[in-house]
């Protein structure tokens, strides 16, 4: 997955999360309304000026927007990568959850 992709799909996940809707996140944003679909979609490659508009707008620190960005690239190397950016997405009720199941299978393997 490249960056910009993964860019996109942070912006969806924390904008579905807030339960908002494109629309107003460009409103709050400051920003065109397709320009945020773009960026969802992984079409358009957003500025420093732009992440920092719509964390502000999401109510995130672009630290934690950014958390672990650098990875992305080389997480097709790694399973363990792959599972944590799949789990990360989620909200942390279900989180936790999966990290028991992970945690119960392991122990079946007896690891």
């Amino acid at each position: 997955m490249d960056i910009t992709t993964e860019i996109g799909n942070r912006i969806r996940f924390h904008r579905k999360e807030r339960k908002i809707s494109q629309e107003e996140l460009a409103l709050q944003s400051e920003l065109h309304p397709s320009y945020i679909g773009q960026l969802e979609r992984g079409v358009k490659t957003p500025s420093i000026d732009t992440i920092y508009k719509i964390t502000k707008s999401l109510d995130i620190t672009m630290s934690d927007f950014l958390k672990n960005i650098e990875t992305v690239d080389n997480a097709e190397d790694s399973y363990a990568m792959k599972t944590y950016l799949l789990i990360e997405q989620e909200p942390m009720h279900d989180q936790k959850n999966i990290y028991e199941i992970i945690k119960n299978i392991l122990k079946l393997k007896g690891k």
